[in-house]
């Protein structure tokens, strides 16, 4: 159940919305500045909202499609997940403090050929403190700055044919680079395929040997 916040209206109006389960909606007030918490049987939508839904209701439908991607993100934005959905001490406990990405981890059907693309290819170096013997499979360490790529030599249960031909619409990781034309030169002489961003970046995207997918973006100085 999802928890929709309201707070710079005073009243709503309900309106029938086909397939939307009940909400509890949180509003509050102007003259008191209290929290009023009410359950209805159907999606309450305040009234600037259901003004701008009839409007979107008269758009062309190829008209509707950025807009539509608007309001969804407006709606994710103001939503937060109802109380019970989880347990209750995880919304009291301190919060996570991520600090990146320690180390990408990559299927492949066979070690040495993966290595002859990583590392010779592409030029990464192998940490060395990490021997894949720690694992029950065959595997290695490469370094992209201070991060890694794990490579696993496991059966992949993804399809490795009918990928899409541009990465950027396929599952994929991104690393930086100070100068993308060295990687270029190196793909190209590789006879190794690539695309470039559609986005107009300084970036391409290309896949290893077990077609997964990298994208590589210029960004100068790291972070």
């Amino acid at each position: 159940m999802l928890v929709s916040r309201v707070s710079c209206f005073t009243s709503c109006n309900t309106l029938n919305l086909p397939g939307l389960a009940p909400k509890v909606l949180i509003s509050k007030t102007s003259s008191t500045g209290a929290c009023v918490r009410r359950t209805t049987s159907r999606a309450s939508v305040c009234t600037p909202v259901m003004a701008s839904l009839r409007f979107f209701s008269r758009l062309p439908e190829e008209l509707k499609q950025t807009p539509r991607r608007i309001l969804t993100a407006s709606r994710l934005a103001s939503t937060v997940l109802a109380p019970g959905s989880l347990d209750a001490g995880a919304f009291n406990a301190s919060p996570v403090r991520f600090e990146g990405v320690h180390h990408v981890a990559l299927l492949c059907s066979n070690l040495e050929t993966s290595l002859q693309f990583f590392q010779g290819v592409l030029g990464l170096e192998i940490n060395l403190d990490r021997p894949d013997a720690k694992l029950p499979y065959r595997g290695a360490w490469l370094w992209i700055g201070p991060e890694m790529i794990h490579l696993m030599e496991l059966p992949n249960p993804d399809p490795v044919d009918n990928r899409p031909e541009h990465g950027g619409r396929d599952r994929h990781f991104c690393l930086g680079v100070q100068d993308i034309k060295p990687l270029v030169e190196r793909l190209e002489a590789a006879n190794i395929t690539f695309t470039k961003s559609m986005s107009g970046r300084p970036a391409i995207f290309f896949r290893d040997p077990d077609m997964n997918c990298l994208e590589v973006v210029e960004q100068g100085t790291w972070r």
